[in-house]
């Protein structure tokens, strides 16, 4: 924008405005990493989405997270109804990851903020 145009009150294009609002991070459940398995077996890391709630998931809990000091391999993302109260089923996290991003609202560093999910998205998400 040049200074002739500031003189015809012209503005500024607007810049993308976000559109999380202001405090969503503030307000949704911070997902827990959780590690299961069998004895003599390798544990998995697991990290739960939950029908209706917005949540906060790491990108890539691989990379930060770790049992006894040693990193784990297997990620899983549970997928829990509230309304069938129950676990649906489990994915891959690093496959999940794709087909979860049209639910993502922003993206911050190494977390990820979704939106509520319903009932019928979550069972897209394992088909």
């Amino acid at each position: 924008m040049g200074l002739f145009d500031k003189f015809k009150g012209r503005k500024e294009p607007e810049s993308q405005v976000p559109t999380v609002p202001q405090g969503a991070w503030d307000n949704a459940f911070k997902a827990n990493v959780n590690f299961y398995g069998k004895e003599g077996e390798e544990p998995f890391g697991a990290v739960v989405l939950t029908e209706g709630v917005e949540t906060i998931l790491p990108v890539a809990p691989w990379a930060k997270y770790g049992l006894d000091g040693k990193p784990v391999r297997d990620w899983k993302l549970v997928l829990v109804s509230t309304t069938e109260q129950g676990i649906l089923g489990m994915l891959d996290y690093r496959k999940a990851m794709d087909p979860l991003r049209p639910y993502l609202q922003e993206e911050r560093a190494d977390m990820v903020l979704t939106q509520g999910l319903t009932l019928e998205q979550i069972r897209g998400l394992l088909k």
